[in-house]
């Protein structure tokens, strides 16, 4: 039976978003590279009373738990205190842990603090993994026949342990159940949905291998994954697979997929259709995304970057009623800033981009509004938009969506 399993990330830090929780992702791949499948991801703050709700659920609807983080030294790193009242166990001092730490300390000519002895803590009837690149080690103990695992938040602890003393226990264990392979297939042209209607009597038979569409950049992608032993009985699984979607819908099917940004490119340069931009929050972000490809000479005229009123006016000839009176965030000011530009650089297309990036808000507007304007043989209208994310993530995504845009409005027509 395949063991469910399940990981849970231990921070507040996470929970506020000042670290990204890579960790949670890299276990998953590792489990699934050994043939278990994570089921659940959980993610709790320092605090006691929630994190012992969260591994109770844990206990009782997973076989495998892998825990990371809070096994450090200060006051709420409480991961282990929780786990031993949940494992109604001890914590006990690991001699030879606590020995490497003091050695650590005096390798370094620093005073160790007391509060390092708690690194050294470990499960009473549990089992031990040296930490080769940091202090706490791993930890193991099966409660009532759920393996648990604990594992530093620091990463690059965290994989070692994970990689060279997590890993092998679990074959020794008998727990791993082969290897997932995987085989990536490529399509443009059709829908994600139209993709899954077409494969559907596939999907919902699929045991091993199994098939599952995702959404690209302007392209869906089928990712088959086979769990066996030999990567040549996972190769002739996918073949035999591969042959049932090509005979569907192989027509759709490409060796090297193009985004969104491409397609849009190379429609632009096929059709003759010139191209400009007017950049208000994005300043020159579009553009920039536009000329890293070579050859956009021959399509794109340029950008205006009217990052204040008086630009808007003087470049882009917004009128002055719009900026007094509807505001430079509205979509009167982004179409009057994507016609202003199509007649200005004399183009059969320009977009527009005007909103707050953040990270305040501005005059009632709330930060990550974005208005994208778009003037397409002289029809003009446009789209609100609305971001998270610092500055950078709403300027990013406002690039995004425009290219989108376009390629909705323009390629896929």
């Amino acid at each position: 039976m395949t063991l469910r399993c399940e990981v849970i990330s231990v921070g507040t830090e996470l929970l506020l978003g000042q670290i990204v929780d890579t960790n949670a992702s890299w276990l998953s791949e590792k489990l699934n590279d050994v043939g278990l499948n994570v089921l659940h991801h959980q993610t709790v703050g320092d605090n006691a009373n929630r994190m012992k709700a969260v591994f109770e659920q844990a206990q009782h609807r997973s076989d495998l738990v892998i825990v990371t983080g809070g096994l450090g030294p200060t006051e709420d790193d409480l991961t282990r205190e929780v786990a031993a009242e949940l494992f109604d166990t001890s914590l006990l001092i690991d001699e030879q842990v606590m020995n490497q730490i003091v050695q650590f300390f005096d390798d370094r000519n620093i005073s160790m603090t007391e509060n390092n002895r708690k690194q050294a803590l470990h499960f009473k009837g549990g089992h031990t993994f040296e930490n080769f690149v940091g202090m706490a080690p791993g930890l193991a103990f099966n409660h009532q026949g759920v393996n648990w695992f604990f594992l530093p938040g620091v990463p690059k602890e965290m994989k070692d342990i994970m990689s060279n003393g997590i890993v092998p226990y679990l074959h020794q264990l008998g727990l791993t159940d082969g290897k997932l392979y995987y085989r990536t297939l490529y399509f443009q042209g059709i829908g994600e949905s139209i993709l899954e209607t077409e494969l559907l009597d596939l999907i919902q038979a699929q045991t091993n291998p199994t098939i599952a569409p995702l959404a690209g950049d302007g392209y869906v992608v089928v990712r088959l994954a086979a769990k066996t032993n030999r990567q040549d009985d996972a190769e002739d699984m996918f073949d035999e697979l591969e042959e049932l979607i090509r005979f569907r819908v192989g027509k759709y099917m490409v060796n090297q997929p193009r985004s969104k940004t491409e397609q849009v490119i190379e429609h632009f340069k096929a059709q003759n259709i010139s191209l400009a931009s007017c950049e208000s929050l994005t300043g020159g972000l579009f553009s920039s995304t536009i000329v890293d490809h070579a050859g956009v000479s021959s399509f794109y005229y340029g950008s205006l970057i009217t990052y204040n009123n008086q630009s808007k006016q003087e470049l882009a000839n917004v009128p002055a009623t719009i900026l007094n009176g509807e505001g430079p965030v509205s979509p009167a000011c982004a179409k009057a800033m994507a016609a202003g530009t199509a007649h200005k650089l004399n183009t059969d297309v320009a977009i527009s981009f005007t909103g707050v990036a953040g990270p305040n808000d501005e005059n009632g507007i709330s930060a990550g509004t974005v208005y994208i304007g778009l003037s397409v043989y002289g029809n003009v209208h446009s789209k609100l938009f609305q971001f998270t994310g610092s500055r950078q993530d709403v300027r990013q995504a406002a690039t995004d969506a425009g290219m989108k845009y376009l390629y909705d409005q323009i390629v896929r027509q």
